[in-house]
């Protein structure tokens, strides 16, 4: 038995194409709105009512270009312009202006809409709240800032092995610890290693591999070659990282360079 405005082929039940649209319209927390060619908004779905606090009644049949502040529509226009020539926009970071007066900012993405002789009458819009986004980025920014800031005050660097990639990742620090220059850094073991004391260089490497083969922590004191010949002692520490099956995809350690502290117990960087 068919359903109304279903079909039944095979015994298989098909959902209506236009009701499969909405409902994944209606399940996206994203929101979606229509304007013609030119830039009148045609329809407002419910999460545009909740993400812009406007009404459908209230808003179509106005110029889209109102939901953006003054000193944003000239942008928003070229936008405009580009999509009523049947080009595509995707995640263009811009802001809006909520009914209340609160600004948002917004990823928005617009595509055309064709008529049967290809001639672009129509675009759908969908704005992605990204304001959560930038403030994680902004406090991650800040973690990070302050990180840098302790590493340097404790003359501590962090560095990362990861055994998938055959990446190796240095800090700021680190990278000051070594005088080596981030975009003279190859990223890789072989040029984490380049920097240790030719006397050194074999027993660091023998450590790190025994950590990662045995899934122990690594732990060593070894003298770096800075670029200029001057020699620093750095004490070295690092944890194995391990995947959900408890197999070692890296180590994730530290270096401090405990040059001054040592020389103060007599013993030399050399």
């Amino acid at each position: 038995m068919n359903g109304q405005g279903n079909t039944d082929t095979g015994g298989i039940w098909q959902v209506p194409s236009e009701a499969l649209l909405a409902a994944f319209i209606e399940a996206s927390d994203d929101a979606v709105f229509s304007q013609d060619a030119d830039g009148t908004i045609t329809s407002w779905d419910r999460t545009a009512e909740r993400f812009f606090a406007y009404h459908a009644t209230e808003v179509v049949g106005r110029s889209a270009l109102e939901l953006f502040p003054e000193h944003w529509r000239d942008e928003i226009r070229v936008v405009f312009e580009q999509v009523a020539v049947g080009d595509h926009v995707h995640n263009f970071e811009t802001e809006i202006v909520r009914k209340d007066g609160m600004p948002i900012l917004i990823s928005l993405s617009l595509s055309p809409v064709f008529d049967s002789r290809d001639t672009p009458v129509a675009a759908v819009a969908i704005a992605r709240d990204i304001t959560e986004q930038r403030l994680a980025q902004a406090a991650l920014a800040e973690a990070e800032a302050r990180v840098r800031q302790s590493e340097a005050l404790a003359h501590v660097g962090s560095w990362l092995w990861d055994l998938r990639s055959g990446v190796v990742q240095w800090s700021d620090e680190f990278h000051r610890i070594h005088g080596v220059d981030p975009l003279d850094f190859a990223g890789t073991l072989e040029s984490h290693l380049a920097s240790v004391h030719a006397d050194d260089r074999e027993r660091v490497r023998l450590g790190l591999e025994e950590s990662v083969a045995t899934g122990r922590p690594f732990e060593d004191e070894y003298r770096v070659v800075r670029p200029d010949s001057q020699i620093r002692r750095v004490h070295a520490r690092a944890q194995p990282t391990t995947g959900s099956a408890g197999e070692v995809l890296g180590l994730r350690g530290i270096g401090q360079d405990v040059t001054d502290r040592r020389q103060g117990d007599g013993v030399g960087p050399e």
